[in-house]
C-alpha cells in the first residue's frame, strides 16, 4: 500500500512538473524518500492499532460420536454428509448380549420378590425371621438398580444423533466392532447451528479492541466482496497461558518466545452472506475499525478491499 500511494505521488509530481507547476530540484527529487517515510509513521504505523487486522478461520465444533457400550456394529442408519434431527438413529449395535441380561435380572428379581413375600408371610405367622426379609428387599433393590443399568445398555445400543447436524468422514461399516474408548471416536458429527469466526490478531495491537466495534472480513471463499462484521467477544487467553498437566516442570518464559495472538469474535452482518452459510474452514483477512486513529481507517479499508479482490487470483 504505501508503494502504491507512492506511485501516485510520483505521478502527480510528474505532472506537475510537466505543466510547470513546480521545478526540478534536489528537494522535489528526494521528496518520494521522504513521502514514503512520511506514510509509514503517520498512518501506517498507527493504523496497526487503530485498524488492527488478522487472519480469519470459520471454526465448527466436531463431535467424535463415541457409543456408551461395546458391541458389533449391525446396522448404519445414515450417510455421509447427510442432514440428521436431533435423536436420529446413526448406527446401532448387536443387542444379544443386553437383552440377555435384562432377561436374566427380570428372573431374578421375580424369584427374590417371591421370596421376599414368603418371608414377610412367615414373619406375620410369626415363624419366620426379620432377617430374611432384610435379606430378600436388600436382594429385590440390588436387582432392581442392576436392571435400571441393564436396560439403560440395552437402550445405548442404539446410537443417536445428539443434536441437529451433518455427518461427516463416515468410515463405520456393519460387522465392525466399538468400543466405549475416548481415545478412539467412530464417527464425526458437525452441528448445523455452531459456528464461530474467529481473527487472530497480534498482541501488540489488540489494546484498542473492544466489543461492538465494527469490523470487515475478506474470505478466499468470497473473491470481490467485503463482508460486514462486528466484534462480539474476545477470547482472553492463547495457547501459551495453556498448562497441559504432566510430570515436567513447565519452562519460564525466554525473551525467544513468540507472542502468540489473540482470538477475537466477530459476527457477519452482511447481506450478501449468513454466519450459517460459511463453511468450516474458511479463511481470509478481517479488520477491525477501534475508536483510535480514525484517520487511518480509510488506508485500511482500501487494503482490505485491494485483497478482496486479488483473492481471484490467489491460490
Amino acid at each position: 500500500m504505501i508503494v502504491f500511494l507512492t506511485l501516485i505521488y510520483v505521478a502527480i509530481l510528474f505532472l506537475a512538473i510537466k505543466i510547470g507547476l513546480i521545478k526540478l530540484n534536489t528537494f522535489w527529487k528526494i521528496s518520494p524518500a521522504i513521502w514514503m517515510v512520511l506514510l509509514f509513521f503517520v498512518l501506517f504505523v498507527p493504523m496497526q492499532w487503530g485498524a488492527p487486522a488478522g487472519a480469519v478461520n470459520q471454526f465448527r465444533p466436531v463431535i467424535e460420536i463415541i457409543p456408551n457400550v461395546n458391541g458389533e456394529v449391525t446396522e448404519i442408519n445414515v450417510n455421509a454428509l447427510e442432514k440428521v434431527r436431533q435423536d436420529e438413529v446413526l448406527f446401532t449395535l448387536d443387542p444379544t448380549q443386553y437383552q440377555a441380561r435384562v432377561d436374566q435380572l427380570t428372573a431374578q428379581i421375580s424369584l427374590s420378590q417371591a421370596n421376599l413375600e414368603r418371608a414377610q408371610d412367615l414373619m406375620n405367622r410369626s415363624v419366620g425371621r426379620q432377617l430374611d426379609v432384610d435379606i430378600y428387599r436388600a436382594e429385590v433393590q440390588s436387582f432392581s438398580a442392576q436392571l435400571d443399568n441393564a436396560n439403560w445398555e440395552l437402550q445405548e445400543t442404539v446410537v443417536r444423533a445428539p443434536m441437529n447436524g451433518t455427518v461427516v468422514g463416515l468410515s463405520l461399516r456393519p460387522g465392525q466392532r466399538v468400543a466405549n474408548l475416548p481415545i478412539r471416536s467412530w464417527m464425526a458429527f458437525v452441528e448445523d447451528d455452531a459456528f464461530r469466526l474467529a481473527v487472530g490478531i497480534p498482541q501488540s495491537r489488540m489494546r484498542h479492541v473492544r466489543v461492538g466495534q465494527k469490523a470487515e472480513v475478506v474470505l478466499r471463499l468470497f473473491p470481490g466482496h467485503t463482508l460486514n462484521a462486528t466484534v462480539v467477544a474476545t477470547v482472553g487467553i492463547n495457547p501459551a497461558a495453556q498448562l497441559p498437566p504432566s510430570g515436567m516442570v513447565p519452562p519460564a518464559p525466554t525473551p525467544m518466545d513468540p507472542a502468540q495472538p489473540f482470538a477475537v469474535i466477530l459476527e457477519l452482518d452482511d447481506e450478501f452472506i449468513q454466519m450459517a452459510d460459511v463453511p468450516g474452514g474458511a479463511t481470509g483477512t478481517a479488520a477491525i475499525y477501534t475508536d483510535s486513529v480514525a484517520a487511518t481507517h480509510v488506508i485500511r479499508k482500501v487494503m482490505i478491499r485491494m485483497e478482496a479482490w486479488l483473492n481471484y487470483i490467489k491460490p
